[in-house]
């Protein structure tokens, strides 16, 4: 059913919800937008969305009108909200039956400006969009709606090309749900248009429904997540694999506890195996070298580990541990390679 949202026992439930575990390390991420910006301009995403369980990601242009709770908005981006826009969008997914619980929403620029996002903007907003899609493990689908959806896609990968090295994301570009995008004299192309965006979420549910595994689900020795309200955040990825800044939010609404199923790589030798039984040990061994990196003075993210961040930065790993003995005595430092600069920081524990 669209446009939800219009309905305050809906609304206010997806607002005091919003936290919820699989929800919140994206509505935190949005918080430090919205605290960076100064306003509360970057709408959350509600927790009926499938938050870092989801499997699809549907990038459009800019917040509209209707996400915005001091305008009388929802306060969320979301296909519930009452807007023509929001209703068309829900009305795909239901046709070829992808349910919200696979879907995470976003912008191409996060921030509400009421109008179309300028080229300098839409550079802004790839660092979103990358941490977004770093918070979703099971990401294998990424909805491109429309040119400025399209644009910002390709100045990730540009920015950011190990992305494509390290996920397998099916990208399928396609038009705006919104009635300007169909504002052509000719009444085929119109038609051809409408075809196309319906056939772009058939293409979207067939992928879903043949079970695509993501990057991660493939990956061997995966821990569980757990919260201590007893939530279970499935298959997730290594605790090395996981951006720390998302364990770190997960701690927000319970404190997650990694537990693991026991060692399944046979090359371990038994001290090694044996020594992952010591609670001290395990504890340590999670907890240290996490890390904070900016590239070029520009904030890049934080890892659960320095291994992790030069294999995601494309850095050589074979230097990752003379660098870690520096780091460790003197708490931050800078690595160069090639053109660009890495500051690097260690992080308290979590």
């Amino acid at each position: 059913m669209a446009r939800l949202m219009r309905t305050p026992a809906f609304r206010e439930w997806q607002w005091d919800h919003r936290f919820d575990p699989h929800i919140a390390p994206i509505n935190h991420y949005v918080d430090t937008l919205r605290k960076g910006a100064g306003s509360d301009s970057v709408p959350y995403v509600p927790p009926m969305y499938g938050g870092v369980k989801a499997r699809l990601l549907s990038v459009m242009r800019d917040p509209g009108p209707k996400t915005q709770d001091a305008s009388g908005g929802s306060g969320f981006i979301c296909m519930e909200n009452d807007d023509q826009t929001a209703e068309k969008i829900c009305n795909y997914f239901a046709e070829v039956k992808i349910q919200a619980e696979d879907i995470v929403p976003w912008n191409a620029y996060p921030w509400y400006i009421n109008r179309k996002p300028t080229p300098s903007e839409l550079e802004v907003g790839t660092l979103p969009l990358k941490t977004i899609i770093d918070l979703l493990p099971k990401l294998c689908v990424v909805m491109l709606h429309g040119g400025e959806a399209k644009d910002v896609w390709k100045r990730l990968k540009r920015k950011y090309p190990e992305m494509s090295r390290l996920r397998e994301l099916y990208a399928i570009e396609t038009y705006h749900t919104s009635p300007q995008a169909f504002r052509h004299k000719d009444p085929l192309e119109r038609e051809r248009r409408r075809t196309q965006l319906a056939d772009s979420f058939k293409k979207a549910g067939e992928i879903l429904q043949s079970g695509k595994p993501s990057v991660f689900s493939t990956t061997p020795d995966l821990p569980k997540i757990h919260t201590s309200d007893g939530v279970d955040m499935g298959a997730e990825p290594r605790i090395s694999d996981i951006p720390v800044n998302m364990i770190r939010e997960v701690k927000h609404v319970g404190e997650a506890v990694m537990t693991y199923e026991g060692q399944k790589n046979q090359n371990i030798s038994e001290g090694v195996r044996k020594s992952w039984e010591n609670p001290e040990v395990r504890e340590k061994r999670r907890q240290h070298h996490a890390v904070r990196v900016h590239r070029n003075g520009t904030l890049v993210g934080e890892f659960s580990s320095l291994y992790q961040a030069f294999k995601i930065l494309d850095l050589p790993v074979s230097k990752h541990i003379t660098f870690r003995i520096k780091l460790k005595q003197v708490g931050n430092l800078p690595f160069s390679y090639g053109n660009d600069i890495y500051d690097f920081e260690i992080l308290p524990p979590i």
